[in-house]
């Protein structure tokens, strides 16, 4: 690590800085109604349903628009663009909180939040890609740290502000940094070369980005493994409180702590996934961590002792965190006009974890929490065996080939 950043220049950290946040307002964008969602159930006297259904829309959206909106940037060229207009939506519909006072508005500004900022990590991903060729690994891996530390560090400023305001407010508050960072990225961030996108018509643009993305057997077998990594992932952490509770008879101040630490643990873990991924190459260095990330995931549902669950829930979080990885191999596998429809098709894949709570919550209420647990371990673990079918190659791989022609 050290003897690649000791390669950067100002500059190359400047413009690392201001889309490291970018991408941390962006992840913290994703997740700003679940701290206030209590208060907005009373505020508003939303049912529970009601109450799922907004956490649902965002998600819903980006499942629904990632890989459509994705394929516009890559056959248009406008990449930059198409983050900054999508980011700034989203922006937008935060800002308007304050004026919320109906459920129907509510769903209607978090669909339309999941809309915009659905462009976020396939533009994002290139932009970064493309601006920092020679130390991608590296650079997508503070870039993902960032998303981990805007997740944590939302919630804390929120729950100051509700202190002093309401929850309007603290949306409102949260969103405003955007208004200096989307003018930054625009400035930082080299215009893009609109010469070299493709001209063809809607069909044969969608015909031809998703032709050579299912053709490209890297990038079909990264998604593959996102989907399975997060029908994993997110069953266990968002059981985890259940057990907490229902096991150990933790409060909910020792239950948040237990989920910070896992999100701070990611924000460790990230550059050390770019490390593995420039050592290892993609195949062992996703092997590995989902191996541990699947034990890991099993030793949670199935611990007696509650002093575990914390170092546990630490240990989980180091190992899970496999995005610089995924998109580092993304952007390896794929050629620059069709990276940001690669990366969109693998965070549709990962949509695919909204299955995990419905899977998990039926197993535990039929046959406990441990046997919805032994199912998210072995889902990891499937994704761990599929990563023996991802081509494994290093940075310095690829130059040695490209040095023989």
């Amino acid at each position: 690590m050290r003897a690649e950043l000791d390669n950067w220049r100002q500059r190359d950290y400047i413009d690392l800085s201001v889309i490291t946040i970018t991408h941390g307002l962006s992840d913290g964008f994703a997740s700003l109604l679940v701290p206030v969602l209590a208060l907005i159930v009373v505020d508003l006297g939303l049912s529970t349903f009601q109450a799922g259904m907004v956490l649902s829309a965002r998600s819903v959206a980006g499942l629904l628009f990632v890989y459509p909106l994705s394929m516009i940037a890559d056959s248009t060229g406008r990449r930059k663009e198409m983050l900054l207009l999508g980011m700034a939506l989203a922006t937008l519909l935060y800002l308007i909180m304050p004026l919320i006072h109906s459920f129907s508005w509510l769903l209607l500004v978090a669909f339309g939040v999941g809309v915009g900022n659905a462009v976020y990590h396939p533009c994002g991903t290139a932009l970064v890609a493309r601006r920092f060729d020679r130390q991608r690994a590296m650079a997508l891996a503070f870039h993902g740290m960032g998303g981990n530390i805007g997740t944590s560090l939302m919630p804390l400023v929120q729950s100051v502000v509700v202190a002093i305001a309401n929850w309007r407010t603290a949306i409102a508050i949260c969103a405003l940094p955007a208004v200096l960072l989307l003018p930054a990225v625009g400035l930082r961030f080299p215009p893009t070369d609109t010469a070299a996108a493709p001209r063809l018509g809607l069909q044969e643009t969608v015909r031809s980005l998703t032709g050579a993305v299912v053709r490209n057997r890297g990038v079909v077998s990264l998604g593959i493994i996102y989907a399975l990594e997060a029908m994993g992932s997110k069953g266990v952490i968002g059981f985890l409180p259940l057990i907490a509770a229902q096991r150990f008879g933790l409060d909910t101040p020792a239950i948040a702590l237990a989920i910070s630490v896992y999100y701070t643990s990611g924000i460790v873990a990230k550059p050390l996934m770019g490390l593995l991924y420039n050592r290892w190459g993609a195949r062992l260095a996703l092997g590995v961590p989902l191996s541990l990330t699947g034990l890991f995931a099993l030793a949670l549902g199935l611990t007696p002792w509650q002093g575990s669950l914390i170092p546990l829930a630490a240990a989980f979080g180091v190992v899970s965190p496999i995005s610089p990885i995924l998109l580092t191999a993304a952007a390896e596998f794929s050629d620059k006009e069709t990276l940001a429809s690669s990366v969109g098709y693998i965070y549709t894949c990962n949509g695919m974890g909204f299955l995990s709570p419905l899977i998990g919550g039926w197993l535990g209420q039929h046959f406990g929490l441990s046997v919805g647990y032994i199912f998210f371990a072995l889902i990891i673990l499937a994704g761990a065996v599929a990563t023996t079918s991802v081509p494994s190659a290093t940075p310095a791989m690829r130059e040695r080939a490209a040095a023989h022609g």
